[in-house]
């Protein structure tokens, strides 16, 4: 007798796939962050080194007929990818390889299985191994907590996690290398670098395709606060396009709409992106301008808060909160973070220090640019 193929549904293909991300079917699906961020992993396991386009695309490609709406899940999917490269999972290079005069661009790398230990004695689990195939016991596998990208790992009693992780081949990384956090400073000192840097740099042509960040504009909906350059004066973080690869950040002097002076983002010798510099430098020049970016503190079940965020931070902040909170599905802000009281006021103090973000009651009106 024949063999005959049956044709599965689209449940039970979610729940197939989902299971092949070591995810439990029964709690999520192929849509939630954490599936999104795993299929990211596994697609950077084989295609990196290439380009977030076309990483995007490939974890996207499959899911048409399988969501909704795809326009949704690719938007989905490009943050989800932001937050797994700020984390540490893969890595972001300029690509040296470059042909002279088609611009730069840069490439994602998958960082190698990795950790680092929380003060709690838990781990965080960073990287992608090869194929897919993860190093890990049967046992650790099972106990990972998957929070939206993050992947945790907590120790039983009597067990010396870092040692057996490191006895499997996973490469420990302190916390403070991890975090990697520039020194605390006033807005007007950052952005007074990045004035001098502008004054000397060469007149500018016309930059094609160049949009700039307005902090004019409410800092409660960052896409919103992006335009053209038309009648603006002023010192600005931008983005302009080229021919080949993803546009480029940059710090532009314009006058009644014309581009004057502009250096490229991120500076010569440079740790950081050039989105986490551009992120820095537009809260800084918030701050100074008085509209500076907000955060929203509102209280949760089991005397846990939440901190909600409207407008992307560097990097290095993002990993902090990855290390002592929990990041959360948001729907009225961009990104928001879970911590237990104990921590609030550290947190807190970070924001408005390192960051200087002001915190509005969750019942306070946000202020009109």
């Amino acid at each position: 007798m024949g063999r005959f193929m049956r044709r599965i549904t689209i449940e039970e293909l979610n729940a197939r796939k989902v299971t092949e991300l070591g995810l439990d079917p029964s709690a999520t699906d192929l849509t939630s962050i954490e599936a999104i961020s795993g299929a990211i992993r596994r697609v950077a396991s084989f295609a990196c080194p290439c380009s977030s386009a076309t990483l995007v695309r490939n974890v996207v490609k499959p899911m048409r007929g399988l969501v909704a709406d795809i326009s949704t899940f690719k938007d989905i999917t490009e943050d989800t990818l932001e937050a797994v490269v700020a984390h540490g999972d893969i890595q972001e290079f300029k690509n040296f390889s470059d042909e002279i005069g088609r611009g730069q661009s840069t490439l994602l790398y998958a960082a190698p299985a990795s950790f680092v230990v929380r003060s709690t004695g838990s781990v965080i689990l960073l990287g992608v191994t090869a194929d897919h195939l993860s190093v890990l016991t049967e046992d650790m596998a099972s106990r990972i907590e998957y929070v939206n990208h993050i992947r945790r790992l907590s120790p039983k009693a009597g067990e010396v996690l870092p040692d057996e992780l490191r006895h499997l081949g996973l490469i420990e990384i302190s916390y403070q290398t991890w975090l990697k956090p520039p020194a605390v400073e006033k807005p007007s000192q950052l952005i007074a670098r990045a004035d001098t840097l502008l004054d000397r740099a060469t007149p500018s042509r016309e930059i094609a395709g160049l949009t700039v960040i307005d902090s004019a504009r409410p800092v409660r909906y960052y896409r919103g606060r992006w335009c053209e350059p038309k009648k603006l004066s002023g010192n600005f973080v931008g983005r302009r396009s080229q021919a080949y690869g993803a546009d480029l950040w940059c710090y532009v002097h314009i006058l009644e709409g014309r581009p004057v002076k502009m250096i490229d983002l991120p500076l010569k010798g440079s740790r950081w992106r050039g989105c986490d510099e551009a992120w820095h430098l537009q809260l800084a020049l918030d701050s100074r301008c008085g509209n500076p970016q907000q955060i929203v503190v509102a209280s949760g079940l089991g005397g846990r808060r939440f901190l909600k965020v409207f407008s992307p931070v560097p990097m290095w902040a993002r990993r902090r909160w990855d290390a002592v909170g929990e990041p959360l599905p948001s729907s009225d802000c961009l990104f928001s973070y879970r911590f237990p009281e104990t921590e609030l006021a550290e947190e807190l103090r970070f924001a408005r220090e390192a960051l200087w973000l002001t915190e509005l009651s969750p019942f306070q009106r946000p202020q009109e640019a």
